[in-house]
């Protein structure tokens, strides 16, 4: 990974895995809050899971550049995340 990269390739990999079946809408407003303020909205860990499916497949990262590290943060620190939805951990 470069420093111009947001995302690890483990990231990417997990991003990819995830299920995309939660409402637009609901992940439009996650994605609308974290390119305003970096920060997530309080939605369940599906929304969360479904937002990085869709920065990553539609290849839209730059859209929320360093805001990455929040919503992997949001998922890892979700009361209903289970072990399988949890991001990669980084060593950098």
């Amino acid at each position: 990974m470069s420093d111009d990269d947001v995302a690890t390739e483990d990231e990417v990999q997990w991003a990819l895995a995830g299920d995309s079946a939660a409402p637009a809408d609901a992940v439009d407003e996650v994605l609308t809050s974290l390119r305003a303020t970096g920060r997530t909205r309080e939605v369940g860990v599906d929304v969360l899971r479904a937002a990085a499916f869709r920065l990553v497949s539609e290849d839209r990262l730059d859209d929320v550049g360093r805001s990455w590290l929040e919503l992997l943060d949001a998922v890892r620190a979700h009361p209903d995340a289970r072990l399988a939805d949890l991001p990669p951990a980084r060593t950098d």
